[in-house]
């Protein structure tokens, strides 16, 4: 496949937009992600400004593997209709997705054929598909430079599958829609089922991933383990383990997993997790995602490898 690449698109995108995809990327390092780019645009004959100002996530029933991501639509829907009561003129730009699990350093041919079937629906309200693609992961680095993208554009009516080259594309400090924030701008957090005393800063974090990328796992506060979360973690063969993450009474900054009722399959996990500390809720429950889900595929998971997913 040849791409056209074009001068005359330019991209104004907030960095927490990037921080946002690099995060679900760190939560799948083995598996495609991806999901929705919303914003606004400005179009002048054939130039075109996008401004990015939300990311929706895959959503909790998204489906993946390697070389295969169907999005969570349904979830999709209701946030973007939850974002459309409160910002009228937004608009689904287009997607994201990753490639930095196969190898592909460009938009596949299935996705430019979806892409296309998208941008030439009628229940698409704008005549561009903007597509951005994260191609690779680099390991030696850290925050907005950890992994490569790529950002393409399909225009209604026109074969060709243009790539902006990085100049067209403005990274700026701004609030997100969503997930980062509302549009009063204030944090788009559900409040703790725990008890009225206002949380730190770190436990508000932990309640906004918790609450987006595992449904299921809930806060509890109790005399006996004092802070504490459990729920089940979806795998990826369908199944679920059920999880218990208890901050330290003594040290707020360690927190440990338990496993519970696990299966012999996840024995290997079990046995890892129970001798680790992590620093937030956020990172035991990714730690233990990663950690059984290689398991599940058949990977012996160890301690040293897996200490380089527990990072967030």
């Amino acid at each position: 496949m040849m791409f056209t690449r074009t001068n005359d698109v330019k991209i104004v995108m907030p960095r927490a937009a990037i921080e946002a995809v690099f995060d679900e990327c760190d939560r799948y390092n083995v598996d495609e992600t991806g999901g929705r780019i919303l914003g606004n645009y400005k179009a002048q004959g054939a130039r075109l400004g996008i401004t990015v100002s939300g990311i929706i996530e895959p959503g909790p029933n998204a489906q993946r593997t390697q070389t295969y991501f169907k999005q969570d639509g349904a979830y999709q829907e209701r946030v973007f209709r939850q974002i459309e009561d409160r910002e009228p003129e937004i608009e689904h730009l287009g997607n994201w997705h990753t490639h930095h699990v196969n190898g592909l350093q460009h938009l596949s041919g299935g996705d430019i054929d979806t892409y296309r079937r998208t941008v030439a629906h009628h229940n698409h309200n704008i005549d561009f598909f903007y597509a951005l693609l994260v191609t690779e992961k680099n390991p030696k680095r850290t925050g907005l430079e950890r992994y490569v993208f790529k950002s393409y554009l399909l225009r209604r009516g026109d074969d060709r599958v243009y790539e902006i080259p990085p100049d067209g594309l403005v990274l700026v400090d701004s609030p997100l829609v969503w997930p980062a924030s509302s549009a009063t701008g204030k944090p788009h957090i559900r409040k703790l089922q725990m008890n009225d005393q206002a949380p730190n800063g770190d436990m508000v974090f932990d309640q906004d991933v918790v609450s987006h990328f595992f449904p299921k796992i809930k806060a509890f506060k109790s005399g006996e383990l004092g802070v504490y979360w459990r729920g089940a973690v979806p795998l990826v063969d369908g199944t679920e383990v059920e999880v218990v993450v208890v901050q330290d009474t003594e040290d707020a900054s360690k927190w440990s997993v338990t496993l519970r009722d696990h299966p012999e399959m996840l024995k290997q996990s079990d046995h890892i997790l129970t001798k680790e500390t992590f620093p937030n809720c956020r990172a035991a429950l990714i730690a233990t995602e990663r950690l059984c889900n290689s398991e599940v595929h058949g990977i012996r998971p160890t301690a040293r490898k897996s200490r380089r997913l527990w990072i967030f």
